[in-house]
């Protein structure tokens, strides 16, 4: 291994979201949402609209595309949670 590998190897990777907002967002939101969406035979419109519209009441600053973003990414760590434990 040479110093640019060594070099290489000891840098962060790269930032790869576009939006570190919501990721500042992304624990509360999930403390507020998993009671709601943790069940996931209960994932339909209904409990998404749901997800999305508390959201919406709890973070008014971001936007209709932040607001479903950061609901597929709960409900993406709530599924990866359960396939883990299950």
């Amino acid at each position: 291994m040479n110093k640019q590998d060594i070099a290489q190897s000891n840098e962060k990777p790269a930032e790869r979201r576009t939006n570190p907002l919501l990721r500042n967002h992304f624990d509360s939101a999930l403390a507020l949402l998993e009671p709601l969406l943790l069940n996931s035979a209960s994932l339909n419109g209904t409990s998404l609209y749901r997800a999305m519209s508390q959201l919406q009441n709890t973070y008014p600053d971001l936007s209709g595309n932040e607001i479903e973003a950061l609901v597929a990414a709960v409900v993406r760590s709530l599924q990866n949670r359960g396939e883990k434990s299950g």
